[in-house]
């Protein structure tokens, strides 16, 4: 005698041959979470969750970014959209209590921010305004005169100056060249002219944010470039001179942004590799981007300054950017390296022993301690300087190039699963992919439309995904099941056997059973509960006909073969499948 059970209910591998599935792996797992050992049915998406969040329809069915913008009170939720066609990242600024509450993005044509007082206004799409990301460097050096009578009894100093621009939240650009050097005594002035105005943007597209915006002046006091410039004053934008009456020891700060110059953007000229890409911050406060194969990092909280010196140069082409709870991983076309420090001006790049290239960019996600992305034989795992396929032994690289293709997934993270969406000609389809669980659960998800997009959002672990035009909650319709089917592994036989009798335990009916011989379809079922009466309608060909049951077991047509398979599917959650030879081996598992 013979009998097949499920005792916990686990994931595909499709890489192994259904003969030889462990015990509880599947040959289909579709629509189903398996935390529980059970399967229970994923929830289907909703709109209707997004009430107070505007626009809950977007401005085309071209959209592929979205990022919703939440003030500290969660009084005002609106949905900033990307540029058409264009995959962008969003990022809140690394300043708590930004008193601007920015929010900073790449992608486009030119690195950009917004504010709160601009970026949300109107009932238009959003952001309404945006500004470029970094003030440029005044062209030409001040002109100096100096006026009064020399003090006879002091010895001169000798004095340059140069100016910064400074935008409307207090970012500051890096100085002009030193103006010429002049000689002085504390009962003489100087004059200074020829303070210009924030040159035009380039290419004539974006602009600055130049409300309430200011210029400061510093000087130095040894007359050479190569001495520190210390603060002299802060004038008005549209301030054009300055008279300098300052005593030596009454000068500020020493000029902070020498070495700061804007992020990479759409001046081909200054930068031939393109504007900066895939910014995300780390934990100290720094932002990081690229271009080409360089990686850019900002000053700590300043992620509008970018000095050259803080550049690392990557063997190949960097496809995007993953952050860890201990450093950034750079995946590129090759190689992956993995930076670590502090400090910016200090930071260390290392190349990975493991050549890991990534295939897209959409697919990289932050799990926390490590890193996931899709690779070319699989998904890629880095923590720290350690690097795998965790995929391996489960999906094939060839069952991952053909049946998940990884170009042009859209992954993120939610509930600690990496969960990603798909196309496939007119196939719309993802799978999840849960690193958490014992098993390393893989499922499959059958959607009806297609994925464009989508949003994590941090604070509550909610996934909104962009379809079409419209904006829904995944899983938000709690009252509404996704029908889940799953296919067991191949329960062979050491001989030829007739199973006679298939049962199915469920929390809720109608539940669809299959039952294969040999690979043959002998009998489909659906199984109806009225009352504490059970219903068994026949679907398929087969000896069995139309049955009403005190108890959830079928009867099966008279078949022999060796290999078993029984497939469930069903709106609700399904406890145990089993089949057996005898009704008394069924009711004794």
């Amino acid at each position: 005698m013979a009998y097949f059970k499920v005792p916990q209910f686990k994931g595909i591998a499709p890489q192994v041959s259904p003969r030889l599935l462990a015990e509880g792996f599947a040959q289909t797992a579709q629509n189903v979470e398996l935390d529980s050992g059970r399967l229970v049915p994923i929830e289907a998406d909703s709109a209707t969750v997004l009430s107070g969040i505007t626009p809950s329809t977007l401005q085309s069915v071209n959209k592929r970014s979205v990022w919703l913008y939440i003030d500290g009170a969660d009084a005002s939720k609106k949905w900033l959209q990307g540029v058409d066609n264009i995959y962008q990242d969003f990022m809140r600024g690394p300043i708590a209590n930004d008193a601007f509450d920015r929010v900073y993005w790449t992608g486009d044509t030119y690195p950009q921010f917004g504010l709160s007082s601009t970026m949300i206004s109107g009932t238009g799409g959003f952001p309404a305004a945006s500004y470029r990301l970094g003030l440029p460097a005044p062209a030409a050096a001040l002109s100096v005169s100096k006026s009064g009578t020399a003090d006879a009894t002091q010895i001169p100093n000798d004095v340059s100056y140069v100016y910064t621009y400074v935008d409307g939240v207090g970012a500051e650009g890096p100085p002009s060249p030193p103006s010429a050097i002049v000689s002085i005594t504390d009962t003489e002035t100087v004059a200074l002219s020829s303070i210009a105005a924030v040159p035009a943007v380039p290419n004539g597209v974006g602009s600055y944010y130049l409300n309430a915006a200011k210029k400061r002046i510093y000087r130095s006091n040894t007359g050479t470039e190569n001495t520190q410039f210390q603060f002299l004053a802060e004038i008005a934008y549209t301030a054009t001179a300055y008279t300098d009456t300052t005593d030596a020891d009454e000068l500020g700060e020493v000029l902070p942004s020498s070495t700061w110059i804007g992020p990479p953007n759409d001046v081909t000229g200054t930068y031939p590799n393109g504007m900066m890409l895939g910014l995300v911050f780390v934990s100290n406060g720094i932002a990081a981007g690229f271009t080409g194969n360089t990686l850019c990092l900002s000053e700590p909280y300043l992620p509008h300054a970018w000095p050259a010196d803080y550049r690392i140069s990557i063997e190949e082409p960097i496809v995007g950017l993953g952050v860890t709870g201990n450093g950034i991983a750079v995946l590129t076309e090759g190689t992956p390296y993995f930076v670590t420090g502090a400090d910016p001006a200090a930071m260390t790049a290392v190349r990975l022993d493991t050549p890991e290239p990534c295939v897209n960019k959409q697919s990289i996600v932050d799990m926390g301690e490590y890193v996931l992305y899709a690779g070319t034989e699989g998904l890629v795992a880095i923590s720290g300087n350690e690097t795998r396929i965790v995929t391996k032994g489960i999906i094939s690289p060839k069952q991952w190039n053909a049946d998940f293709n990884p170009t042009t997934l859209q992954a993120f993270r939610y509930e600690d699963t990496y969960i990603a969406f798909n196309t496939t000609g007119t196939d719309y389809t993802g799978w999840v992919f849960d690193s958490q669980s014992e098993n390393a659960n893989v499922t499959t998800l059958l959607l009806t439309a297609d994925v464009r997009g989508g949003y994590i959002d941090q604070k509550n672990g909610d996934l909104y995904l962009i379809i079409s035009n419209t904006l829904v909650k995944w899983r938000g319709h709690a009252s509404t099941l996704r029908t889940l089917t799953y296919k067991t592994r191949k329960f062979v036989t050491p001989a030829p056997t007739s199973m006679s009798w298939v049962s199915v335990d469920a929390d809720t009916y109608p539940v669809t059973i299959k039952v294969y011989g040999d690979g043959t379809l002998i009998a489909h079922y659906v199984l109806s509960l009225s009352g504490a009466v059970f219903t068994q309608t026949t679907s398929t060909p087969g000896s069995i006909s139309n049955a009403t049951l005190t108890e959830p077991v079928m009867r099966l047509p008279a078949t022999v073969a060796q290999e078993w398979e029984v497939e469930a599917s069903g709106a609700t959650i399904i406890n145990e499948v089993c089949i057996a030879q005898s009704i008394d081996e069924l009711r004794a598992t």
